[in-house]
Parts: C-alpha cells; sequence; structure tokens
C-alpha cells in the first residue's frame, strides 16, 4: 500500500507531435527513465536558462 503521508503530485498534460514523442521515448529508453523525470529535468534546465536570460539566477 502507499505511503499516503507524501506530498500529492500536479498532473499536467501536453500535447506534442509524433516526432516530439518519439525524442522523448529513446531519451527514456536511453536512460532508463520514466517520461516524468524526463520531463521534469527538461523544465528544470529550462527554468534555469530563463532565469539566466533574465538575471534573476538564484545559484
Amino acid at each position: 500500500m502507499k505511503d499516503r503521508s507524501q506530498k500529492k503530485v500536479n498532473i499536467i498534460s501536453i500535447r506534442m507531435s509524433d516526432d516530439e514523442r518519439d525524442a522523448i521515448q529513446r531519451l527514456m529508453d536511453k536512460r532508463g527513465k520514466k517520461a516524468s523525470f524526463i520531463m521534469r529535468e527538461a523544465f528544470a534546465l529550462f527554468r534555469e536558462q530563463w532565469e539566466i536570460s533574465r538575471g534573476e539566477a538564484t545559484h
């Protein structure tokens, strides 16, 4: 049984082309990770670049 004390997660759904889905699948296969991990990692990289470009880097 799952531990119900864990923080609830949000689900975001996106539309993408077949080519984009294939690219994500290749990353999943190569890295042995699930799509949600790949997308969280992509978002973190995007956010970091966005903050750097706006002079908002926190590191």
